[in-house]
C-alpha cells in the first residue's frame, strides 16, 4: 500500500470518526422528543396510572431500555412532559394577578386570562381529569396537581390575589384561596366535562363558536362579581381607581421631597364612604409603584399598616368632609410643639389654621383605638393637630390639599419660630385680615400642588376637587 492511499484512509476514518459525535448527539435530541410527543399521547390517554412505558417506546419507535436511557423513571418521564406546561401556565396566570397588583390590568379580566391560560390545551385539560379519577395519584412526584412544588405555585397566586385585595382591586369579601379555587374551575370544566357541556349548550367546548360566547360570558361574569362597585352599587370605573393610586403615590413622594417627613410618616386618600388608601410601610421617598393599602374606615385594620393609622379611621368617621390625611413630622412644627405651642396666625400659611392648631399633649405614637379616637375629638373641625414631640395630622378636602396645607403648616412654623428668637412682640392677623388671607381662590391650591409635584413622574392635577 502507498504511502499516499494510507494517509488517504487515514483521513477517512478521522473524518468519519470527528462527525459521528454531532451525529450521536442529533439522534439523542430526535429520539427524546419522539418519546416526549408518544408520552404525551399516552399520558393523556391513559392517565398516569394507565399509561404504559412499553406503549409510550413503541409509539416512540425505540426499545424500553433507550427510553430509560433518556428518563429514568415513569415519574421523570411525566414531569419531563407535563412539568414545563404546568410551569408555563403558573407564569400565565400570575402575570394575570400581577397586572391586577400592579394597577396595569382589571380584576374582572382574570376569568377570561385564567380560561386562555389554562384550558388553551386539550391535552392539560385531560390530564387534570385523569387526576382527578386516579387511584395512584399520591405517590410523591406523580401528583400533576398537588406536588409540594406545585403547591408552593398556588401558595404564591394566593399570595398576589391577597395583595390585589389589599391594594383594592378585588373585593376584600372574598375568600382569596377558593377564589382561586372558583377561576380555575370555570377555565377548566367545559373542556373537562365535554359531554355535559354540549348537551347543555348545543356546541362543541373546543369550537370558536362556544370559545367566542364563553369568552363573553367569562367577561360579564367578571364585571358582576369582581368590578369594584361605589356605595350606590354602581361599578367604578378603572381610571377612576387608578387616579385615587398615582393621587397617593405623588402626594406621598412631595411629602418626602418637601421634607415633610422623614423614614416615617404616611398619607391617606378616601376611596368611599366605607374604605380609604393608606400608603405601604416604606419610606414615601421609597414609593415607586406601589399601589395604596385598603383599609375599612370600621373595623380592624389590616397586618401590613402601622397602628397610627387609626387616627385616620377615627377622622373619617368623624368627617364626611375629609378626603386625604398627611401624618407628618417636619421640623419646625415638632420644634413649636415641645414648648408646648403651635403656629400663630403671623402670616399667609399661618391664618389656614387661625387661631392655631390644636396640640395632643401625649407624645406617645398613637396606636390604640382609645388614643386615636382622642386625637380625631381634638382635632374637631380644624385642618390640622399637632401632636407634642410627634409632627401633626393634616386633613383636607382631598389629599392634594392636606399635603399643600402640611407645607404651609411647617412654613407658618418656621416663621413663628424665627420671630420668637427675636425677643420681639409678634403682631397676630386679626378676624378680618385672617379671613381675607384663609382662601383657595387664585388657584392656591393648585399652583403650590404643582410646585411640590413639579418633578414627579406621575404628576397631574389635584384629585378630588
Amino acid at each position: 500500500m502507498t504511502a499516499d492511499r494510507l494517509i488517504g484512509e487515514a483521513r477517512h476514518l478521522s473524518s468519519g470518526s470527528s462527525e459521528q459525535g454531532p451525529r450521536r448527539r442529533r439522534d439523542g435530541a430526535e429520539t427524546r422528543e419522539r418519546v416526549l410527543s408518544a408520552a404525551l399521547d399516552e399520558f393523556t390517554a391513559k392517565g398516569y396510572a394507565g399509561a404504559r412505558v412499553e406503549a409510550m417506546a413503541a409509539r416512540a419507535g425505540v426499545n424500553v431500555r433507550a427510553l430509560y436511557q433518556h428518563f429514568g423513571s415513569k415519574e421523570a418521564l411525566y414531569e419531563a412532559v407535563f412539568g414545563d406546561s404546568f410551569r408555563k401556565k403558573h407564569n400565565a396566570v400570575l402575570d394575570a394577578i400581577e397586572a391586577v397588583v400592579d394597577d396595569e390590568g382589571q380584576a374582572d379580566e382574570l376569568l377570561g386570562a385564567f380560561h386562555q391560560s389554562l384550558a388553551g390545551s386539550l391535552a392539560f385539560v385531560r390530564l387534570v381529569t385523569w387526576d382527578a379519577l386516579s387511584v395512584s395519584m399520591d405517590r410523591p412526584g406523580t401528583d400533576v396537581m398537588a406536588s409540594a412544588v406545585r403547591a408552593d405555585m398556588y401558595v404564591r397566586e394566593i399570595e398576589l390575589i391577597r395583595q390585589a385585595q389589599r391594594a383594592g382591586h378585588i373585593p376584600p369579601t372574598l375568600d382569596a384561596d377558593l377564589l382561586l379555587v372558583a377561576l380555575m374551575a370555570l377555565a377548566i370544566f367545559p373542556s373537562a366535562l365535554r359531554p355535559l357541556t354540549q348537551v347543555i349548550t348545543g356546541q362543541s367546548p373546543e369550537s370558536a363558536a362556544f370559545r367566542k360566547r364563553y369568552d363573553a360570558f367569562l367577561a360579564e361574569l367578571g364585571r358582576s362579581i369582581l368590578a369594584k362597585r361605589t356605595d350606590a352599587g354602581r361599578v367604578e370605573t378603572p381610571d377612576a381607581e387608578r387616579d385615587l393610586h398615582r393621587t397617593l403615590r405623588t402626594a406621598a413622594r412631595a411629602l418626602s421631597s418637601a421634607g415633610l417627613v422623614t423614614a416615617y410618616g404616611h398619607c391617606s386618600i378616601r376611596r368611599d364612604e366605607s374604605t380609604f388608601l393608606v400608603t405601604p410601610v416604606v419610606p414615601l421617598g421609597h414609593i415607586t409603584r406601589q399601589p395604596g393599602i385598603l383599609v375599612p374606615v370600621e373595623g380592624e385594620l389590616p397586618d401590613d399598616v402601622p397602628g397610627e393609622v387609626r387616627m385616620h379611621q377615627a377622622i373619617y368617621r368623624r368627617r364626611a368632609d375629609v378626603g386625604g390625611i398627611a401624618r407628618v413630622l417636619p421640623t419646625a412644627v415638632r420644634a413649636l410643639s415641645v414648648l408646648g405651642l403651635t403656629a400663630r396666625p403671623l402670616d399667609g400659611t399661618g391664618s389656614y389654621f387661625a387661631p392655631g392648631p390644636p396640640l395632643w399633649s401625649d407624645p406617645g405614637l398613637v396606636r390604640t383605638a382609645e388614643a386615636a379616637d382622642g386625637v380625631a375629638d381634638t382635632l374637631g373641625d380644624a385642618p390640622a393637630i399637632v401632636l407634642r414631640g410627634n409632627g401633626a395630622v393634616i386633613v383636607g378636602n382631598s389629599l392634594p390639599r392636606a399635603v399643600v396645607l402640611a407645607q404651609f403648616l411647617e412654613t407658618a412654623s418656621e416663621i413663628d419660630l424665627a420671630v420668637r428668637s427675636t425677643g420681639s412682640e409678634a403682631i397676630e392677623f386679626s378676624a378680618a385680615e385672617i379671613a381675607a388671607r384663609a382662601v383657595w381662590a387664585g388657584k392656591i391650591e393648585e399652583r403650590m400642588w404643582s410646585h411640590l409635584t413639579r418633578d414627579d413622574p406621575e404628576a397631574g392635577g389635584p384629585s378630588g376637587q
